[in-house]
């Protein structure tokens, strides 16, 4: 059976100095642990992260290994990153309960330097971010759905200034196929104001203003010069944005071939 850290550790270094009764309350795991992750105490949080069962057991047992919890794939580069570093901070981890089950812990590391004492100790704080970042997951998957579709459909999303260079602060990828020009070409330039064909130009301000001015969508017919000089017909759906105290922001809206 193996023994409660504080019969044996204290024969070589007393670590209640560097441990508060508050951190049994700390909803965070909170552990000391040495360069090859054995715990040497920990609160009730990683007593009950690392349960078998819904049983908890008082209190932490010496040599429960840190490593033995942290998802396979994670481990040599959190060994290396612990190896290598003097701090760590919101470092990503994904790591297995002794039920199974997976979570993803963000962790904070600050080394504990004990005058002689050869083996280097580490307090580690994990934050279980696991519903977070679960969704962060899935928004990035909607996302990224959402840019596929806009990538196959000659579709051109922007946000612009409200100027007569309509400036664009962002545009999407189908920019190139509808202008000639790239992205780059187009962010925060006078570009797509110079492209629109000089006998629309009075046109496509009046009426963006008029709608800017009623608070309204606008719906746009009009002609533009593209890269390769050839002139298209567009149409273009948008409406302004505004601040809480109704001062212009700008402009956002979708332009597509007519």
């Amino acid at each position: 059976m193996r023994k409660h850290w504080s019969h044996v550790f204290k024969s070589a270094h007393d670590l209640t100095e560097y441990w508060s009764p508050v951190f049994e309350y700390f909803k965070d795991m909170v552990l000391i642990l040495d360069q090859s992750l054995t715990v040497y105490h920990a609160n009730q949080a990683w007593v009950n992260f690392i349960a078998t069962d819904d049983t908890r057991v008082m209190s932490p047992l010496l040599q429960d290994k840190f490593a033995d919890y942290i998802y396979f794939d994670d481990l040599y580069q959190f060994k290396q990153s612990i190896a290598n570093t003097e701090h760590l901070d919101r470092y990503r981890l994904r790591m297995m309960d002794g039920r199974g089950n997976l979570h993803w812990y963000e962790i904070s590391a600050t080394p504990i330097l004990i005058s002689g004492y050869n083996t280097s100790l580490w307090c580690l704080i994990c934050s279980d971010q696991t519903i977070r970042i679960k969704q962060e997951y899935l928004e990035f998957a909607q996302q990224r759905s959402l840019r596929d579709l806009l990538s196959r459909l000659p579709v051109m999303l922007y946000r612009s200034r409200n100027d007569r260079d309509w400036t664009m602060e962002y545009v999407s990828c189908a920019c190139t196929t509808i202008t000639g020009y790239t992205a780059e070409s187009l962010l925060n330039t006078p570009l797509y104001g110079q492209i629109i064909h000089q006998d629309d130009t009075e046109q496509v301000w009046s009426q963006v203003q008029y709608a800017i001015h009623h608070k309204s969508l606008f719906h746009l017919s009009y002609r533009i010069v593209r890269a390769d000089q050839k002139i298209l017909q567009v149409q273009e759906i948008g409406q302004g944005l505004y601040s809480d105290s109704d001062m212009v922001l700008g402009v956002e809206g979708v332009i597509f071939p007519q």
